[in-house]
């Protein structure tokens, strides 16, 4: 199944789609929202909103969340062009202007000016990849379609500084997977080519880091085979500086951006099959990798599936069956709820009350779980 050898989003991983997401805490509880132009309210809790995986959730600055594209049936044959924006309450979803193209395992890229940048993605189980790219504008509800990329899904994607996206690696079908890396210019529409990744890998995960670099780490470098590469990528000088390595080779792992400007590294696999319940924590200024708290589970499938709280928490609620979160004071890792399904490839995004959605995501027969679960966040003790 195609979501079962590639990677979710992320994105912006998330995941860049989640370093973005970590700035985007300020909304206010019980904050009414103006509703979107072009938008049809579904009403609460709507079924398939969450019935999807391999999908993208992106917090936008208001404190509602843009849901694009996924796996829509179970076995993840077929791909969905759908967008939506679930409320900040997590409970109500109106469905806006589809993609031009079916997705799964894409990346959706938040820009400064709160429009969010789709790459690539499969099209559906045997319909290969595309290199097509749509802005998304949540507000006025409109999709524009913008130049290509070269095709590819399970790639990962960061915006640099001056608001392009950095667009890298993936799984290009036939071809096996590539280094390439592109840059994308919203302003412009234009894409150009940028210094290759020095590994060729999909189901790699990327994050802007404070000083405007980007970190790239892991992923799968042959079928079954991770890799602990890493390095930073220096937008000036379009150069690649190899750092790590990992402590171990993972891919459909999770990566994060921490509150203190580190990032943390965690799960995945070497192989599709051994999982890790492992984290590392890299730190930008000496360009090493350290140990950090282990997971309650081993877990992989997981971007777009972990959240960096701005206290220097994270929560991780995909690719396993309970959501945890990371205490970096007391150098351990606690459950916080019960899914009772595994949730691979799900995400995980920030609603008001200080709580999170949980969104879709499959179980271990590659059956949709369906989740649309709001967790409440615990207080620091």
């Amino acid at each position: 199944m195609r979501a079962d050898v590639t990677y979710g989003m992320r994105t912006f991983g998330l995941a860049a789609l989640v370093v973005v997401a970590l700035s985007l805490t300020g909304c206010t509880a019980g904050e009414q929202h103006a509703p979107v132009p072009g938008a049809t309210v579904d009403g609460p809790d709507p079924g398939r909103a969450g019935n999807r995986a391999a999908h993208t959730a992106t917090s936008l600055a208001d404190g509602r969340i843009l849901v694009a594209g996924g796996c829509v049936v179970d076995g993840c044959g077929t791909a969905s062009a759908d967008t939506m924006i679930v409320h900040a309450d997590g409970r109500t979803v109106a469905s806006v202007v589809p993609m031009s193209v079916p997705r799964t395992n894409h990346t959706a890229s938040l820009l400064p000016d709160g429009r969010v940048v789709v790459v690539g993605g499969f099209l559906g189980e045997g319909e290969g990849v595309t290199g097509s790219i749509d802005v998304l504008d949540p507000v006025g509800a409109t999709t524009a379609p913008a130049a290509t990329v070269a095709p590819r899904g399970g790639h990962t994607a960061a915006v640099l500084p001056d608001g392009r996206v950095l667009i890298v690696g993936g799984d290009t079908g036939p071809g096996g997977f590539t280094a390439g890396a592109e840059v994308f210019d919203p302003e412009t529409g234009a894409v150009s080519a940028a210094r290759p990744l020095p590994w060729a890998a999909d189901a790699l995960e990327a994050t802007s880091l404070a000083d405007g670099r980007v970190l790239v780490t892991g992923g799968r470098v042959d079928r079954g085979t991770g890799t602990t590469a890493a390095a930073v990528y220096e937008p000036d000088r379009d150069e690649w500086v190899v750092v790590g390595p990992l402590a171990v080779p993972r891919f459909k792992h999770f990566q994060v951006t921490l509150a203190d400007g580190r990032v943390l590294v965690g799960g995945g696999t070497a192989d599709d099959r051994v999982l890790h319940a492992s984290t590392e924590v890299f730190d930008p200024a000496g360009g090493g990798f350290s140990p950090g708290p282990d997971l309650t589970q081993p877990r992989y499938k997981l971007s777009g599936g972990a959240l960096a709280l701005t206290d220097g928490r994270v929560l991780v609620g995909a690719g396993g069956d309970t959501v945890e979160l990371i205490d970096f004071g007391a150098g351990t890792s606690t459950v916080v709820a019960e899914l009772g399904t595994t949730a691979s490839f799900a995400t995980v995004n920030l609603i008001e009350d200080r709580s999170v959605l949980l969104l879709g995501g499959y179980d271990d027969r590659i059956s949709l779980t369906g989740l649309m679960r709001v967790v409440p966040i615990p207080d620091r003790h």
